[in-house]
């Protein structure tokens, strides 16, 4: 019998989350940092936004509602969790869902105006070709919005990789936007989002521990924000 691949182990972790009810958890723990962003990002009318690792769909969702006759595309690599995305989604809302990788977008040249993601990025199994999908995607112009938690200036993260046991890119910040600038999108911004909930409310941190909510708050998501060139 063969190996499961990469993206297989990725898909098959995210399923059993999906099935013990933890997209829920996620999108408690995440949504204020989500909203802040997306409030800020300043969605026109009309723009067409791709969520990458979108989960049980709640961010889609949301991108889709952010403009008049704005849509959004949300793509994950698990079954499961695309499964409960329809499940959840209301033909009022202008999204779907589709199964992919990021590595390989099912998706033709210059098709989106914005690219979103949450807490998904530092999953791919090849970095560089997913940012360098993106770009390809995107039109001239188009913008990049990747928020994170998972990062080195935020140091209680650092055992998250042997905690969700997969291998997963823990970068700093310069490290981040000098990948998205290899990959076509140069003098990216970077800022970092504090929920304002605070720290007690739905931390993030994948091993339930309660006493690493309050650095985990202090040190925020990571916001990259970065413009492919018109």
């Amino acid at each position: 019998m063969s190996q499961p691949t990469r993206h297989e182990i990725v898909a098959a972790t995210f399923d059993s989350w999906a099935e013990a009810g933890r997209a829920a958890g996620m999108e408690r723990g995440h949504s204020d940092v989500v909203v802040q962003v997306i409030e800020r990002m300043e969605v026109r009318p009309g723009q067409r936004i791709l969520d990458l690792g979108c989960g049980s769909g709640w961010s889609t969702r949301l991108l889709a509602q952010a403009a008049p006759g704005a849509t959004a595309v949300g793509i994950d690599v698990s079954p499961a969790m695309i499964a409960r995305a329809e499940a959840a989604h209301s033909n009022t809302i202008r999204a779907r869902y589709d199964l992919g990788s990021f590595e390989k977008l099912e998706f033709r040249d210059l098709s989106f105006d914005r690219a979103f993601s949450m807490e998904a990025l530092y999953y791919a199994v090849d970095l560089d070709r997913a940012l360098t999908e993106v770009a390809r995607v995107l039109k001239p112009g188009g913008r990049v919005d990747f928020v994170l938690d998972f990062y080195r200036e935020s140091p209680r993260t650092a055992q998250w990789a042997e905690l969700v046991g997969l291998p997963m890119h823990y970068l700093a910040i310069d490290e981040w936007c000098a990948r998205l600038a290899r990959a076509g999108f140069p003098g990216a911004r970077a800022e970092r989002v504090v929920d304002r909930r605070g720290p007690a409310r739905g931390s993030p941190d994948p091993s339930g521990d309660p006493h690493l909510s309050e650095e985990l708050h202090r040190a925020g998501s990571l916001w990259l924000c970065a413009n492919k060139p018109a």
